[in-house]
C-alpha cells in the first residue's frame, strides 16, 4: 500500500512531538517545583524575620558589651532564647545595613519579641541619664500606677490616681470632679469631663530621662496616642458618627476581648451593631474592670449583678469610657470594622474565637467549647 507525502511526514514528525511535548511537561514540572521550594523558603524566612517568637513574655531586656561582634551578639542572643536563629539574624541585620551602627548599651524589646523586632531595637541603647519604660497594650491605670510605681517613677499609686483619675470611677463633677489636664493635645477634646485618662496613654515602649517628672511621663504617653490617630482616621470616625471617645473605649474593650486583627475587625462590627440596636454589649471584659478582677476570662453572676456603670451586663451601650490602653490595631479595628452576620461570640480556653448567628447557635457553642 502506498502511502501519501503528507502520511509519511506525520511518520516522520510525530514521535519528535511526542517528545517535544513531554520534554515541555517536564519542564512545567520542574518550575512548578522550584516555583514551590522558593515559595516555602521565602514564607519560612518571613515567618522567622516576622511572626516567629523565641519566647511568649511581655518583654526582654540584654546588654551588649564593648567590643563585641555581630556574630557575638547573635550567638548569645540565640543561647538567652530572645531569637530563634543566629544565622538568619546576622544575615537580615547585614541586609538592612544595621551591622555596623549596633552601639554598646541596655535593651529592650516589648512583645511580641519576634526577631526583626529584636534587631530594631538595637538602634537605640540606653543612655545613663534614661531609662525604659513599657506599657502594655490592654493594661489599665491600676496595672499602669502599679507599673510605675515598681520602676520607682512614683512612690505610691496615688500619685497617678491624683494625676488622672481612678479606673472605674464616674465623677459627677460637683461632689467628686474627676483630674484634667492642661495640656494642648487634639485627642483630649473629645474625652468626657466625668471619667479619668483611662485609654489616653498609648501602650509602647518609651525612653525617659530619669528626672523627668510623671506629668512629662504622661504628656509623652498620651502625646504618642495622639500621633497614631491620623486626620484620615478622625474624619471616618466623625463620618460613622463617633467620637474619638467612643472610638478609644470600643478599641479598649476590643482588646481585652479577643487578640487577632481579624476577630478585633469582626467583633467591632458586633458590638457596634448591639450599640446602635441598644443592645447590651455583654463584654466580659467590662464586668472584669468595673468589680476590678483580672487573670479570668468569665465572670460570675455576682460580677454580672454589679452595679457599676462599667458593666455592659446592666447597662446597655457603651460603658462610659475606656477600661484600658488599647493597641492601634484595635484602635482601626473600631474604626473599620469587619462587616459580618454574627450578632454573638465566645472566646475558647485555647484563645480561639466562635461566631454565633443567634442566641441558639451561642448557647451550642458555650455547650460545646466551655462546658
Amino acid at each position: 500500500m502506498e502511502h501519501s507525502l503528507e502520511e509519511e511526514i506525520e511518520d516522520k514528525l510525530l514521535p519528535h512531538l511526542d517528545f517535544d511535548r513531554k520534554g515541555v511537561g517536564i519542564l512545567k514540572i520542574i518550575l512548578l517545583i522550584i516555583f514551590i521550594c522558593v515559595f516555602l523558603a521565602m514564607w519560612f524566612l518571613y515567618t522567622e524575620i516576622y511572626v516567629s517568637e523565641a519566647q511568649s513574655v511581655d518583654e526582654v531586656t540584654f546588654m551588649v558589651e564593648d567590643g563585641e561582634s555581630v556574630g557575638q551578639i547573635a550567638d548569645r542572643l540565640e543561647e538567652k532564647q530572645i531569637i530563634r536563629n543566629a544565622w538568619i539574624f546576622k544575615k537580615y541585620l547585614v541586609f538592612k545595613n544595621m551591622d555596623k551602627e549596633i552601639q554598646s548599651g541596655q535593651f529592650k524589646v516589648v512583645y511580641p519579641i519576634t526577631l526583626a523586632r529584636v534587631a530594631s531595637s538595637l538602634k537605640s541603647a540606653i543612655r545613663q541619664d534614661e531609662e525604659i519604660i513599657t506599657i502594655i497594650p490592654g493594661w489599665d491605670l491600676r496595672d499602669i500606677a502599679e507599673y510605675l510605681q515598681e520602676k520607682g517613677i512614683i512612690g505610691n499609686k496615688n500619685e497617678l490616681y491624683s494625676l488622672l483619675g481612678e479606673s472605674a470611677v464616674l465623677y459627677d463633677g460637683v461632689f467628686k470632679k474627676a483630674p484634667k489636664l492642661s495640656y494642648n493635645i487634639k485627642l483630649l477634646d473629645d474625652k468626657s469631663n466625668n471619667v479619668s485618662y483611662e485609654g489616653y496613654l498609648a501602650p509602647d515602649t518609651y525612653r525617659i530621662f530619669v528626672s523627668a517628672t510623671l506629668e512629662e511621663v504622661v504628656e509623652k504617653l498620651i502625646n504618642q496616642q495622639n500621633k497614631l490617630i491620623t486626620s484620615d482616621m478622625y474624619r471616618d470616625a466623625k463620618n460613622a458618627g463617633r467620637s474619638i471617645h467612643d472610638i478609644l473605649t470600643m478599641a479598649s474593650i476590643l482588646e481585652r476581648e479577643v487578640r487577632t486583627p481579624e476577630d478585633k475587625a469582626k467583633v467591632a462590627d458586633i458590638f457596634w451593631r448591639r450599640y446602635e440596636n441598644s443592645w447590651a454589649l455583654q463584654a466580659d471584659s467590662t464586668v472584669h474592670y468595673a468589680v476590678n478582677k483580672s487573670g479570668d476570662v468569665f465572670t460570675t453572676q455576682e460580677d454580672r449583678n454589679s452595679t457599676n456603670p462599667w458593666n455592659t451586663y446592666q447597662y446597655a451601650g457603651l460603658p462610659p469610657g475606656p477600661i484600658s490602653s488599647p493597641s492601634l490595631g484595635s484602635i482601626k479595628a473600631a474604626i473599620y470594622p469587619q462587616k459580618n452576620n454574627n450578632w454573638y461570640f465566645l472566646t475558647t480556653l485555647d484563645g480561639e474565637v466562635k461566631y454565633a448567628q443567634d442566641l441558639d447557635g451561642h448557647n451550642k457553642n458555650v455547650q460545646k467549647y466551655l462546658r
